[in-house]
């Protein structure tokens, strides 16, 4: 996939969820109810670590110093529950805010890659993982929430 074609598709996404967080208050963004457990705040804080997770992860790859790691779903579980846990205490704007700096550098880690991007590497994986499929689910969610009163 051309790297271009690339940024597009996680410009729009998260263009879209960005577009799905517009206008919130602190109460709306902090009411449970997203899943059983999450608020949209909850689901930003998530969102945000694995960003920054995955543009760790891509750096490590593009250095050759990253080791796979299979994650099985109870440490996918670990860490969503930790990334979440330890912004508890930060309010929806003070997430939001790392959030758009976690973006910030996935898409200048994406900028950094060759023109030519092979969507069967692990860069790539990240990136599909952790941007445009995972904003255009979370996305929906939010906006589902906010339909729904």
């Amino acid at each position: 996939m051309k790297k271009t074609e690339l940024q597009e598709r996680v410009r729009e996404t998260h263009e879209g969820l960005t577009r799905a967080l517009e206008g919130l208050t602190e109460e709306e963004a902090t009411r449970v109810g997203l899943n059983a457990q999450w608020s949209i705040k909850d689901a930003l804080s998530h969102i945000a670590a694995w960003e920054i997770e995955a543009a760790r992860i891509i750096k490590e790859i593009q250095d050759g110093t990253w080791k796979p790691q299979r994650l099985n779903q109870e440490m996918i579980d670990e860490f969503n529950r930790q990334a979440v846990e330890s912004r508890r205490e930060r309010s929806f704007p003070q997430v939001r805010e790392e959030f758009d700096a976690a973006h910030t550098e996935m898409e200048r880690v994406i900028d950094s890659l060759p023109d030519e991007v092979d969507e069967s590497k692990p860069a790539y994986k990240y990136i599909e993982a952790v941007t445009f499929k995972h904003f255009a689910h979370h996305g929906a969610q939010i906006q589902k929430m906010r339909d729904e009163g």
